[in-house]
């Protein structure tokens, strides 16, 4: 059985991805990544869409059961994002990351190969 900690965190990282702005974070794309797109505002369009519709849970990628972690094939390429959990200020590790008032999200899509 899951923590009600853990369970608040899974929400807010599915809030978070989806798109909800009562959830505070931001999005980064990692220069290779953004190489492949070609700085092209369909396909960042539709690499955002295929984070916030990732279902593809299992024990392996999400063994703490927070919804952090995502593998998926954009363009011929694999590709990772991960949600990390920070301070307002994103200076260290949010001292509750079940709590949005102490935390901000950044979710970082990158190729495979920068990880």
């Amino acid at each position: 059985m899951l923590s009600e900690d853990t369970l608040k965190i899974r929400r807010l990282n599915d809030q978070f991805r989806a798109g909800d702005p009562k959830v505070p974070g931001e999005i980064v794309i990692t220069a290779a990544l953004n190489e492949l797109i070609d700085c092209d505002a369909r396909s960042t369009s539709n690499l955002i869409k295929t984070v916030r519709d990732y279902t593809s849970f299992t024990k392996d990628n999400d063994p703490n059961s927070e919804h952090d972690f995502g593998s998926f094939e954009f363009k011929g390429e694999t590709c990772f994002w991960k949600i990390d959990v920070y301070d307002h200020a994103l200076k260290w590790a949010a001292p509750d990351p079940s709590d949005p008032k102490l935390s901000k999200r950044v979710l970082t899509i990158m190729l495979a190969s920068d990880y």
